[in-house]
C-alpha cells in the first residue's frame, strides 16, 4: 500500500475521533504543565539560572495555545503531529530538568 494512501486511512481514522484525541493530549497537557510549575517554580529551583524548565514551559504552552484557538485545521492529522511533537520537546526538555535537579541536589 502506498504510503498517500496510508496516509488518507490515517486522516480519515482521525477525522472520525479526533476529540478523542485533542482531549487526551490537553489533559497531558494540563497535567505537565502543573508538574513543571509545582516542580521548579514554586520550590525556587529555577532561580538558580536553569532554563530548560522554560522551554519546557514555552513547548506546552504553544501546545496548549494551538488547541484553544478555533481553527480549521483542528481536524488535520499533520496539525495534530505537530502538536503532537511540540508537546514531545516539552516532555524531552522538562524529563532533562528532573534528571538535572536529582543530579544536582534538589537544595
Amino acid at each position: 500500500m502506498p504510503i498517500s494512501e496510508q496516509y488518507t486511512q490515517w486522516e480519515r481514522a482521525f477525522i472520525t475521533d479526533h476529540a478523542v484525541f485533542w482531549a487526551n493530549l490537553t489533559r497531558l497537557n494540563n497535567l505537565l504543565v502543573i508538574l513543571n510549575i509545582s516542580l521548579f517554580f514554586l520550590t525556587g529551583l529555577v532561580a538558580k539560572g536553569y532554563f530548560y524548565t522554560f522551554i519546557s514551559l514555552i513547548c506546552l504552552g504553544t501546545v496548549s495555545l494551538a488547541t484553544i484557538l478555533p481553527t480549521p485545521l483542528i481536524r488535520r492529522l499533520w496539525y495534530y503531529g505537530i502538536c503532537l511533537m511540540a508537546e514531545l520537546v516539552g516532555i524531552y526538555y522538562l524529563v532533562n530538568s528532573i534528571v538535572y535537579w536529582l543530579i544536582n541536589g534538589s537544595a
